[in-house]
């Protein structure tokens, strides 16, 4: 029994991988062209983000971190649009004139427009957001939600559709995943391992309830997204080797670079991408065909992490940061990954719940 199903679909009972009634053939270009736009859209989205962490930005709508941001965001829709004219003047329905997978990500390029003019709306009313604020504003909270609808288009079509396990085949959709994962941890930066882990370092405030917070959640969070990413994409592919860590990999990069403070804080990426590198080879050594295997590999991925992530902290704030190690005590530092640990066992359970009853019922003979 695998422990993560393989999902079934429509093509694959079929055994046709283009055979849907009354909607295009799948386009490996468009797979390739939205996955390429997405990824300078993404880009922008930390490049404001950059410019939010480090005072560049003013009161106005019209910056040029925004810039790349929403021309990508705009290249994305026209496409989407010209993609959906033409098929419907080849007599397709409109509200089915896309490949399989894609109408959500017109539906999403629609919805960022409304986004993007209630944000400027917003700004001229309130101002420009600062800190956590930018992450919680309504605005920019329907811009990724429409943003996540664009962006994860080769996923669904990848998703439905027959083909190898390689990368040649799958890489349209590992850069999505990665993307997806990307704009999450963007929007929980305020709880990321490579954020602002620097107030854990140094002399020990005399109030530090609210500090130790902090450093529980970042390493939770961030950790559990990833996972919940790797769990998600376990269910219909078998990635090829390597895949999770460039995932992993892409993803520090822009946090870190998001945050950054010194050079050295590139050293987070390397710990990034030894949990990667870990995953990679748990998954190829099929871990998750088990039951128990999955609960292990549920658990000691975001505890990798964790572990790893804070003795890079210890390690800078030693040194880049000049501020001395990191002073969480002996009972924070085993306590926090291993409560990212359980959390991501929970996750498991989520993706793969207990057998119940009926599961457990034998079969009836055949008549």
């Amino acid at each position: 029994m695998s422990s993560i199903p393989a999902v079934k679909t429509r093509a694959m009972e079929s055994g046709l991988p283009t055979a849907r009634s009354g909607q295009p053939a799948d386009n490996p270009r468009l797979d390739w062209w939205l996955t390429i736009v997405s990824c300078f859209m993404i880009f922008g989205l930390f490049i404001d983000g950059w410019a939010h962490n480090h005072d560049r930005v003013d009161d106005s709508f019209f910056t040029p971190w925004h810039a790349l941001l929403y021309s990508a965001y705009g290249v994305s829709a026209l496409s989407l649009i010209a993609v959906h004219f033409r098929n419907v003047g080849k007599g397709f329905h409109w509200r089915r004139a896309l490949p399989a997978g894609y109408m959500p990500a017109l539906g999403g390029a629609l919805l960022f427009a409304t986004g993007g003019l209630g944000d400027m709306v917003w700004h001229g009313l309130f101002g420009i957001e600062e800190g956590t604020e930018a992450l919680l504003s309504p605005t920019h909270l329907l811009l990724a939600a429409s943003g996540l609808l664009i962006i994860t288009g080769p996923v669904r079509a990848l998703w439905q559709r027959q083909g190898e396990e390689s990368w040649g085949s799958l890489l349209p959709a590992i850069l999505a995943l990665t993307l997806v994962a990307s704009v999450f941890t963007f929007f929980t930066a305020f709880a990321a391992v490579t954020g602002r882990m620097h107030i854990m370092t140094g002399p020990r405030p005399e109030y530090h309830n609210l500090y130790d917070v902090y450093g529980v959640l970042a390493l939770v969070v961030h950790s559990n997204i990833l996972l919940g990413v790797v769990l998600f994409s376990a269910r219909r592919w078998r990635l090829p080797f390597g895949a999770f860590t460039l995932m992993f990999t892409i993803n520090a990069l822009l946090m870190t670079w998001m945050h950054l403070r010194a050079n050295a804080d590139f050293l987070l990426v390397i710990n990034a991408a030894i949990a990667g590198l870990l995953c990679d080879w748990l998954l190829s050594r099929n871990i998750t065909a088990s039951l128990p295997g999955l609960r292990m590999f549920s658990f000691l991925l975001p505890v990798v992490f964790s572990l790893g992530g804070l003795l890079v902290i210890q390690i800078l704030g030693a040194g880049a940061w000049d501020k001395g190690g990191l002073w969480w005590e002996v009972h924070m530092w085993l306590g926090g990954p291993a409560l990212a640990g359980a959390f991501g066992y929970g996750l498991s359970l989520l993706f793969h719940p207990p057998a119940g009853p009926t599961d457990l019922q034998p079969q009836e003979p055949a008549h």
